[in-house]
């Protein structure tokens, strides 16, 4: 049966093609073979967990392969097991911003009852955070929690604002943008200790508000799309013919 290819193959081929390996230099990296490698990529073979553990113990070193290696174990594998269940994250979202948003909704329920906490959804170009913020959306109608989604430069309309308030959730997309009317839904649904999730191309930190920055800072946690690694190490010489 054809499964999902993971995201783990086919970006890890990707960062070591852009080092110069070829498909051969990671089977010989991770000792499997190439074959396994091409069957792994196009789905028609499972990635086993002996497998990842080469994996991670090889290319642990990188943030990208950590984060894609625990996003197959807590993400893919399941859904190859269980297919068209769930949201399915957006081409160009990265695997760090997937996770993390999967295992907010998932646990959305405590966050919004006894913390209120939030994400900020940081990345320096827009389309990580388009579809962080499509993805978001998908995750929790999948789950039936409703959702508020607006734009933080334009004006809401009063039964907008209502709901913005109301809503389990709020998100707005692109605070870096943000007007004075989301600036006020903001502030009221941290007074209400209600979680919202933002996007941004500027840090939090970095926010001129002093009041936003301290509701970022202090009610949201940051989730920061990673840019692709340098490599460390070049793949190890192929043995010599006997």
């Amino acid at each position: 049966m054809s499964r999902r290819p993971p995201r783990l193959i086919t970006e890890l081929l990707a960062l070591t093609a852009s080092w110069g390996w070829t498909v051969a230099d990671l089977a010989r990296e991770i000792h499997v073979d190439p074959t396994t490698i091409l069957h792994y990529r196009s789905g028609r073979r499972a990635l086993t967990k002996a497998t990842l553990s080469k994996i991670a113990v090889r290319f642990g070193e990188h943030r990208m392969v950590r984060d894609l290696v625990w996003h197959h174990l807590t993400a893919e594998s399941q859904e190859n097991e269980d297919e068209g269940h769930g949201a399915s994250a957006p081409k160009g979202l990265p695997a760090a911003i997937e996770h993390a948003l999967r295992a907010y909704a998932s646990r959305f329920a405590e966050e919004s009852v006894h913390a209120g906490r939030g994400l900020f959804i940081f990345a320096e170009t827009a389309a990580p955070l388009s579809a962080a913020t499509q993805f978001a959306k998908a995750l929790f109608s999948a789950a039936k929690i409703p959702v508020c989604a607006l734009r933080a430069d334009k004006t809401p309309t009063a039964a907008e604002s209502r709901f913005a308030l109301a809503a389990p959730l709020l998100i707005v997309e692109r605070v870096d943008f943000v007007c004075s009317a989301i600036v006020e839904l903001l502030r009221r649904r941290s007074d209400l200790t209600r979680p919202t999730l933002v996007s941004s191309m500027k840090a939090p930190d970095a926010t001129e508000d002093a009041y936003l920055r301290r509701i970022y800072m202090s009610t949201m946690r940051r989730i920061e799309a990673q840019p692709a690694i340098a490599p460390t190490s070049k793949p190890s010489p192929a043995p010599h013919a006997a």
